[in-house]
């Protein structure tokens, strides 16, 4: 089992802000982080991505004819 810390999470381009976060996660069911010491949040890797692959992808628009 993998831990990934919010820094993870931005550099990777996942959430790009704290707020964002947040917001995802009382919105869009992102999972919540787990408290690994009196000053650590990490998320489960598995559970990020379990979350990414559930959401709607963009298909770029096209002016095929």
């Amino acid at each position: 089992m993998s831990f990934v810390r919010y820094a993870y999470l931005e550099k990777n381009g996942i959430m790009s802000n704290r707020m964002q976060l947040a917001r995802a996660i009382e919105r869009y069911d992102f999972p919540k982080p787990l408290a690994l010491g009196e000053n650590t949040l990490a998320w489960r890797l598995e559970e990020g991505d379990s979350w990414i692959a559930s959401r709607p992808r963009r298909t770029p628009k096209t002016d095929a004819k």
